[in-house]
């Protein structure tokens, strides 16, 4: 037998502290920890003191970055965040009122306001912005006017847990869109969008605006960001569902989507297309030309587009002048008269005589761009004749001095025939069109008591 030495000792001591280590880790690894109790917020500041609606009266002549300096409080509903990137350093709000988007200098706000998230907002040293033609709550003299971070969490407060129900949509069509719904959440459903499976939600370098319409021929703009995490997915083919942020942009309709579970069903048939809706919803449609998707970046002449909603009528231009455009303010193609020269459009081949015994209406939508100070012109200047007969086009003079530069005027002339072949052409007179017209969403249908009209478009 050999001698126990130290060496011996002191390797079985460790052994046996090893052991001890051992089972010690083994024991912890089966311990249950419970998580430290989570806190829900509770907001126990000023009462609200103030809605949406009545804070968007209050600052409605704001331009530049304005203060707020009394002691109001809004209670809302988060609607909308950051969690997608479509969204950019904003959060949407929403009371019973109305919405409003607040910009805060900061990523990845979704971690801390998820959607359905109520929160309380004290007011009084924030300012209220005017951005594109629309309200929102800011701070003055910072990049792009977004509240710093922790000003914004020592004004904001949560209120509860987030409770998604609390974020509901509001069901509507895309002739009730208006201004109260601004920064409000909406469903749209039974649209589509026209280049579903052909294009992406965004181009890969720039945000990118895309058409959603509805079977009416109504379009809105869907204004997707390329660092979205769906810009690169292909637009969804058929007919379904949008849930969105409505905004606006100066006179554009837009909606921002949150995520990409926004677009919901689609897949189904594409609703049955028959061009923009006339002045009375539930007439019937004989004929319409919202003058469709296609590309008109080269600002193709008449007889040289295509994209014609209607292939089976004959579209000619006698002085070639006219042409079929797009622009930042107007996002679908429509037709640019230029001014101090002739153009028409004429419209052959039309089939209306299923509306025989029917009383009929034209309905047109006529743009004037009145740019330049002191401009003023009468929209009388687009000159209807059907059939050989010149239709009485009412007077409406229109000018910059009353901001009526590209307001849309819905322009509804009666005694339209009931045929075969039917003929129609728009004379945009030279002496006349001083300033240059925009014709669009052409259509005839039944026609209502109303006598011959022209009205903004609502």
């Amino acid at each position: 037998m050999q001698p126990i030495t130290r060496t011996h000792l002191d390797m079985k001591f460790c052994s046996f502290l090893l052991g001890i280590i051992l089972a010690s880790f083994l024991l912890s690894c089966d311990r249950d920890f419970e998580a430290p109790p989570l806190t829900e917020p509770v907001y126990t500041g000023a009462d609200a003191n103030i809605t949406i609606a009545r804070l968007k009266q209050l600052y409605a002549t704001v331009s530049n970055p304005a203060l707020i300096d009394v002691d109001y409080t809004i209670r809302a509903t988060v609607t909308g965040n950051d969690i997608s990137g479509n969204i950019y350093k904003q959060l949407y709000l929403q009371d019973e009122t109305g919405g409003i988007n607040i910009g805060v200098d900061q990523n990845s706000i979704f971690t801390e306001y998820r959607v359905g998230q109520e929160v309380f907002v004290n007011l009084k040293g924030l300012y209220m912005i005017s951005y594109g033609g629309q309200l929102q709550i800011g701070y003055g003299q910072t990049n792009a006017n977004r509240i710093p971070w922790e000003v914004f969490s020592f004004y904001t407060h949560k209120n509860g847990w987030p409770k998604a129900e609390n974020a509901q949509p509001r069901t509507i069509t895309l002739d009730q869109v208006n201004e109260s719904m601004v920064n409000t959440l909406i469903k749209l459903e039974n649209v589509y969008f026209p280049d579903g499976g052909k294009l992406p939600f965004s181009e890969s370098d720039a945000t990118t605006n895309r058409t959603l319409k509805d079977g009416a021929g109504r379009s809105i703009i869907v204004r997707n960001s390329n660092y979205a995490s769906f810009a690169a997915d292909m637009l969804p083919k058929g007919g379904g569902t949008v849930i969105a942020i409505l905004s606006k942009f100066r006179t554009d309709w837009q909606l921002y989507l949150r995520t990409v579970d926004d677009c919901q069903n689609f897949g189904q048939p594409i609703p049955e297309e028959g061009g923009e809706i006339p002045p009375n919803p539930g007439h019937t449609i004989y004929y319409s030309e919202t003058f469709g998707t296609a590309d008109v970046s080269a600002r193709p002449s008449i007889a040289d587009y295509n994209g014609w909603d209607n292939k089976s009528v004959k579209y000619s231009d006698a002085s070639g002048s006219v042409s079929v455009r797009t622009t930042k303010t107007f996002n679908t193609p429509h037709l640019w008269f230029p001014a101090s020269k002739d153009g028409y459009l004429t419209i052959g081949d039309i089939n209306t005589s299923a509306g025989a015994g029917e009383k009929l209406a034209l309905h047109y939508e006529l743009t004037a761009n009145l740019y330049d100070e002191g401009s003023q012109m009468n929209l009388n200047a687009m000159a209807v004749t059907v059939d050989g007969k010149e239709m009485p086009v009412p007077d409406k003079v229109v000018s910059k001095a009353n901001n009526d530069n590209n307001k849309v005027y819905t322009i509804t002339l009666t005694d339209i025939p009931a045929k075969e072949g039917l003929k129609v052409e728009f004379h945009a007179k030279a002496s006349l069109n001083t300033c240059g017209l925009r014709l669009d969403n052409i259509s005839i249908t039944t026609a209502s008591d109303e006598a011959i009209v022209i009205k903004p478009k609502s």
